[in-house]
Order: structure tokens, then sequence, then C-alpha cells
């Protein structure tokens, strides 16, 4: 429950704070879609199957990010969407014993809110 909330607080704080202080959206959403694949290579450390299998995930939700803010905004928002579906696959295997307890239930609420979030502020 506390991972919940705090995941929906950042799913809240993030597009707060871009409205407060009017930040640029493509910037803002392709910068937090790469923030958060990399976050998991951090948690990985030194078991390199894993390792191998994150590193993928980062470069390819950094290729939307960089392609969402250089081509084409709505690969952002489904950049954040992709990465939701990439938390419910680490809470289903059984190798993503390397995240902290209820990281995954943290980022899907978060990765929920903040692609909604984006694809309202992107769309045109």
């Amino acid at each position: 429950m506390t991972a919940a909330l705090i995941g929906i607080a950042f799913g809240i704080g993030i597009p707060l704070l871009t409205e407060l202080l009017r930040f640029d959206k493509r910037t803002i959403g392709a910068l937090t879609l790469t923030a958060i694949a990399f976050i998991y290579i951090g948690f990985v450390t030194t078991d390199f199957p894993e390792l191998y299998i994150e590193a993928l995930g980062a470069l390819v939700f950094f290729m939307l990010a960089y392609f969402g803010l250089t081509k084409k905004p709505m690969l952002i928002p489904l950049g954040l969407f992709l990465h939701g579906l990439w938390d419910v696959g680490h809470l289903l295997w059984e190798n993503a014993s390397f995240l902290p307890e209820g990281y995954e239930i943290l980022c899907i609420a978060a990765d929920t809110l903040i692609a909604i979030y984006f694809y309202i502020k992107l769309r045109k």
C-alpha cells in the first residue's frame, strides 16, 4: 500500500512541478522516461544476465525518449505506458529479486499517471 501511495505521489508530483515551473513538456517527458528506465540498472549491480536485460530495456526506452523529443512527441507517453508494462513484467518475473520490495507497484502507479499526463499534454 505504501509503495502505491508513493507512486501516486510521484505520478502527481512530476506533472504538478512541470506545470508550476512551466517546463517544456516534451523535454521533461523524455528526461523522465530515460531516468526511470536507467534506475533499474542501478539495482542489478553484478547479476550479468539481468544486467543485459535491463540495459537492453533502458536502451529501448532511451530511444523512444530521444525520438519522442526530436520527431514524434507521442512516443513519450507510449514509452511511459510501455514502461508500466515493463514494471508489470518485473512483478511477475521470479528473477527480479534485485528490486526493493514494492518497487514495481510504485513504478506502475507512477508510470500510469505520468503517461496519462503526457498523453494529454502532447497530443495534437
